[in-house]
């Protein structure tokens, strides 16, 4: 009779920790308005796109966890994030099929599970953002009042008190991942603090808006920019796995291009892949030649992952 009561303390330990860990991870970041109402969604997502709970994990040291980001808004916006999203919509909050299709894969001896993470907070408000765009026209630059924070800088905070909490939890394989938005969160993250996170797989990262704003019309977004780009350890390496496309309005190969300083970083260029061949992952039909930024969204970006086994090579290197 021993066994079995060693059994059930060693259950009934883990169940109080997973409980401890939702209780105390909602509230985490209180002071951001609407993300006690929009984590509520967060939660792991199968192949098709459909949540579940830690509970149906029953080997957390054997698992290679995937925590997925979304992409985001204008800052004035809190990012949507549906409880259970339409396939392959990132809008809704979606994980990109291409993704979610790893859910379950074996890489070496352990098996891949995705958390889907909304992280999706409201940053500077409007009347900040024309502050900062005066401020630079008149001189040139600008420092943040410290109790500004536009919504990268809040999501990375997010994310990372999260990866935390996995960690803890006994998830000691964790890969960050993301699009636009949640891609560039995803690789600042890796920058500092690969000592928790072992990788992270970028697709089309971006921040700061179309680069006809960033670039030019909106220079207080460049100067965003720029501050983030000084945020990286360039003291370290960079094990990520990256994805840019010439065609996409907001980051692309060119403007991308210093991720390649970095060691172990493997950029792949898949601007060959025509937006106007590609049909979009929730309706059927094809995609506009200025939608290089929405690729990952469709079929044919899924179909490229999966003929060169992408995913799947970088994370049996990672593992």
């Amino acid at each position: 009779m021993v066994v079995p009561f060693i059994y059930n303390i060693k259950f009934m330990v883990r169940n109080y920790l997973i409980l401890i860990f939702f209780l105390f991870s909602l509230p985490a970041f209180a002071e951001y308005k609407g993300l006690k109402k929009l984590s509520k969604n967060n939660s792991f997502m199968d192949s098709e796109g459909k949540p579940y709970t830690i509970d149906e994990i029953t080997n957390i040291d054997e698992t290679l966890l995937i925590i997925w980001n979304h992409g985001s808004y204008q800052d004035t916006k809190i990012d949507k994030c549906k409880k259970k999203p339409k396939w392959g919509y990132e809008w809704d909050g979606a994980v990109v099929p291409a993704v979610a299709k790893l859910h379950n894969k074996k890489i070496n001896n352990l098996e891949i599970k995705i958390y889907r993470l909304c992280s999706g907070v409201r940053g500077l408000t409007g009347n900040q953002q024309n502050i900062l765009y005066d401020k630079i026209k008149s001189n040139g630059s600008f420092e943040l009042h410290a109790n500004w924070e536009y919504k990268q800088l809040k999501r990375q905070k997010i994310i990372l008190e999260k990866t935390k909490e996995f960690y803890e939890l006994g998830f000691n394989n964790i890969v960050l991942a993301g699009y636009s938005a949640g891609g560039w969160a995803s690789l600042m993250l890796l920058s500092n603090n690969s000592e928790i996170i072992s990788g992270a797989i970028a697709l089309n990262p971006a921040f700061a808006g179309p680069k006809k704003e960033w670039q030019d019309e909106l220079p207080n977004w460049g100067e965003l920019r720029n501050i983030q780009l000084g945020m990286f350890n360039y003291d370290e390496s960079l094990n990520a796995l990256i994805f840019a496309h010439s065609h996409d309005a907001y980051e692309d190969t060119t403007t991308l291009s210093f991720l390649k300083e970095f060691e172990k970083v493997d950029f792949i260029d898949y601007s060959k892949l025509k937006p106007t061949s590609c049909q979009w992952a929730d309706v059927d039909w094809n995609m506009e030649e200025h939608d290089g930024h929405a690729m990952p969204q469709s079929e044919c970006f899924t179909e490229f992952i999966e003929k060169n086994n992408y995913f799947i090579n970088y994370l049996k290197g990672l593992f």
